[in-house]
């Protein structure tokens, strides 16, 4: 494999992001590049940077993963993920579990350990801990800002009925929040990692992109690429393996990810975020939301957003 430049893409999710919380944000997506570029420049491999990102992310508050995750509309967490290595074509992820502090390591650890690509639930949550991998009192990954959350969705309810679609947001816009990160490394190895505490206020057992591999997540030896936004649309699309066919008809990764967007916008109805890098050293974070948070760390640039 030739040597390459590496690069880290990551992102904090798309939607609008709250004035109050926009410092913070960008903080929080700096430190998170910052964890998986120390990895990358050491000569670590792509899928170790993205895995580290992203447990970043988990482990803060201020996103919608792991720890701070949103809750359901009966006030449980149903958390989401996925990882796939473009080297060797290995996927994994978790759907559903609420016991896990950190779903993206769950989903590497069914990605490698594993004959299969998803677990779902409880048989999720007992397969990882098979190996080493402690489970927690789903409470303890409820934040305070996760509870009012909900409190406020509920009072919505009485404005937009018992079910707020998606695309009803009873928060003013104050969507983002699911963390995705991807890579190319030194050996010209792709890795892409995202991670998701869903919808506030989903229905029980309902599954949105993140875990879908060309949806929401994706890798392979040419393309890494993380979506984010209302996983329905998302799906629908198949935001991630439309970015790949942009490319596979000749457009650059700038093109093709503008190609997927406005294919999900025109023929499905919505919006969303991603972010994406080529084996050739191209890489994206774009949406048609109103803000996106996310940071790329090259060796020639570090730039992080909160817009």
């Amino acid at each position: 494999m030739p040597s390459a430049n590496p690069i880290l893409v990551v992102h904090g999710g798309a939607g609008t992001v709250p004035d109050e919380l926009r410092s913070q944000c960008q903080l929080s997506i700096r430190q998170a590049a910052e964890v998986g570029w120390k990895i990358l420049v050491s000569g670590g491999s792509a899928l170790d940077a993205v895995e580290a990102s992203v447990v970043a992310m988990e482990d803060d508050p201020i996103f919608n993963a792991g720890y701070g995750s949103v809750l359901t509309e009966i006030g449980t967490l149903e958390m989401d993920a996925m990882i796939a290595d473009g080297c060797s074509m290995g996927v994994g992820g978790v759907i559903g579990v609420s016991r896990i502090k950190n779903p993206i390591r769950a989903s590497r650890v069914v990605m490698e350990k594993s004959p299969h690509v998803l677990f779902f639930g409880r048989g999720a949550e007992e397969y990882v801990e098979k190996f080493g991998m402690d489970l927690t009192d789903p409470q303890k990954l409820i934040t305070e800002r996760s509870i009012q959350r909900l409190e406020r969705y509920k009072e919505a309810k009485k404005t937009y009925g018992d079910y707020i679609r998606p695309g009803d947001d009873p928060e003013r816009r104050e969507k983002y929040g699911t963390v995705g990160a991807v890579a190319l490394d030194a050996h010209g190895n792709l890795a892409a990692a995202t991670s998701t505490g869903g919808v506030l206020g989903k229905l029980p057992g309902r599954v949105g992109d993140t875990p879908v591999f060309g949806a929401g997540t994706y890798a392979d030896k040419e393309i890494a690429f993380s979506a984010t936004g209302v996983g329905e649309v998302i799906i629908k699309s198949v935001l991630g393996l439309k970015t790949k066919e942009g490319i596979r008809m000749g457009l650059s990764l700038d093109a093709a990810s503008d190609y997927a967007l406005d294919y999900l916008n025109t023929e499905i109805g919505g919006t969303a975020g991603l972010i994406a890098v080529t084996n050739k050293g191209e890489f994206v974070a774009k949406k048609t939301t109103k803000d996106l948070v996310f940071a790329i760390r090259t060796e020639k640039q570090f730039t992080d957003f909160c817009t």
